[in-house]
Protein backbone atom coordinates (compact mmCIF):
# COMPACT_ATOMS: atom_id res chain seq x y z
CA UNK A 1 0.00 0.00 0.00
CA UNK A 2 1.47 3.52 -1.29
CA UNK A 3 1.28 6.01 1.77
CA UNK A 4 1.19 9.38 0.56
CA UNK A 5 4.12 11.70 0.78
CA UNK A 6 2.13 14.64 1.84
CA UNK A 7 -1.14 14.19 4.28
CA UNK A 8 -3.62 16.72 3.31
CA UNK A 9 -4.97 19.15 6.06
CA UNK A 10 -8.72 19.42 6.80
CA UNK A 11 -10.71 22.44 7.07
CA UNK A 12 -10.48 21.63 10.75
CA UNK A 13 -6.68 23.01 10.51
CA UNK A 14 -5.87 18.70 11.73
CA UNK A 15 -4.41 16.42 9.27
CA UNK A 16 -6.99 14.31 7.36
CA UNK A 17 -7.40 10.80 8.34
CA UNK A 18 -6.47 8.27 5.33
CA UNK A 19 -9.50 5.58 5.09
CA UNK A 20 -10.91 3.02 2.59
CA UNK A 21 -14.32 2.99 1.01
CA UNK A 22 -16.22 -0.34 0.81
CA UNK A 23 -19.46 1.58 -0.95
CA UNK A 24 -20.86 -0.85 -3.92
CA UNK A 25 -19.45 2.10 -6.14
CA UNK A 26 -15.90 2.46 -4.67
CA UNK A 27 -14.67 -1.04 -2.65
CA UNK A 28 -11.00 -0.74 -1.56
CA UNK A 29 -10.35 2.29 -2.57
CA UNK A 30 -8.81 4.88 -0.39
CA UNK A 31 -9.68 8.40 0.69
CA UNK A 32 -8.78 10.92 2.66
CA UNK A 33 -11.22 12.68 5.42
CA UNK A 34 -11.92 14.39 8.52
CA UNK A 35 -10.61 12.72 11.70
CA UNK A 36 -13.30 13.77 13.46
CA UNK A 37 -15.72 11.61 11.27
CA UNK A 38 -17.76 9.06 12.95
CA UNK A 39 -17.31 10.46 16.49
CA UNK A 40 -20.89 11.87 18.32
CA UNK A 41 -19.36 14.24 20.07
CA UNK A 42 -17.32 16.17 17.52
CA UNK A 43 -18.87 17.85 14.52
CA UNK A 44 -17.06 16.80 11.08
CA UNK A 45 -15.64 19.71 8.83
CA UNK A 46 -16.65 17.75 6.02
CA UNK A 47 -13.76 17.74 4.36
CA UNK A 48 -13.03 14.63 1.54
CA UNK A 49 -10.33 13.99 -1.03
CA UNK A 50 -9.30 10.38 -2.67
CA UNK A 51 -6.52 9.18 -2.40
CA UNK A 52 -6.52 6.68 -5.09
CA UNK A 53 -7.60 6.63 -8.81
CA UNK A 54 -11.18 5.52 -9.54
CA UNK A 55 -11.33 1.86 -10.39
CA UNK A 56 -11.95 0.68 -13.44
CA UNK A 57 -15.41 -1.27 -13.82
CA UNK A 58 -13.61 -4.56 -13.87
CA UNK A 59 -11.99 -4.02 -11.02
CA UNK A 60 -15.70 -3.62 -9.29
CA UNK A 61 -16.69 -6.21 -10.88
CA UNK A 62 -14.43 -8.48 -9.24
CA UNK A 63 -13.63 -7.01 -6.02
CA UNK A 64 -17.68 -7.03 -5.36
CA UNK A 65 -17.57 -10.72 -5.88
CA UNK A 66 -14.84 -11.40 -3.61
CA UNK A 67 -16.72 -9.68 -1.12
CA UNK A 68 -19.98 -11.43 -1.74
CA UNK A 69 -17.95 -14.44 -1.30
CA UNK A 70 -16.19 -13.51 1.45
CA UNK A 71 -19.59 -12.90 3.23
CA UNK A 72 -20.69 -16.46 2.57
CA UNK A 73 -17.96 -17.90 3.94
CA UNK A 74 -18.16 -15.67 6.76
CA UNK A 75 -21.89 -16.42 7.56
CA UNK A 76 -20.69 -19.85 6.79
CA UNK A 77 -18.32 -20.79 9.18
CA UNK A 78 -20.64 -18.78 12.02
CA UNK A 79 -23.32 -21.00 11.07
CA UNK A 80 -20.85 -24.21 11.62
CA UNK A 81 -19.74 -22.49 15.33
CA UNK A 82 -22.73 -22.54 16.63
CA UNK A 83 -23.74 -26.19 14.67
CA UNK A 84 -20.47 -27.48 16.73
CA UNK A 85 -21.04 -25.66 20.15
CA UNK A 86 -24.84 -26.69 20.18
CA UNK A 87 -23.08 -30.41 19.62
CA UNK A 88 -21.12 -29.85 22.70
CA UNK A 89 -24.03 -28.36 25.05
CA UNK A 90 -25.88 -31.72 24.29
CA UNK A 91 -22.98 -33.98 24.48
CA UNK A 92 -22.19 -32.28 28.03
CA UNK A 93 -25.96 -32.10 29.02
CA UNK A 94 -26.03 -36.04 28.02
CA UNK A 95 -22.38 -36.90 30.01
CA UNK A 96 -23.31 -35.14 32.98
CA UNK A 97 -27.02 -36.29 33.43
CA UNK A 98 -26.08 -39.78 33.56
CA UNK A 99 -23.95 -39.15 36.63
Amino acid sequence: MDMPEVIPMCYCGDPAKLSMSWSNDNPGRRFFGCNKFGSRFRKPCRFFSWFDPPLTPRSIMVLLGLLKKLRTLEDARKRERRTWFLVLVIVTVLLFSKL
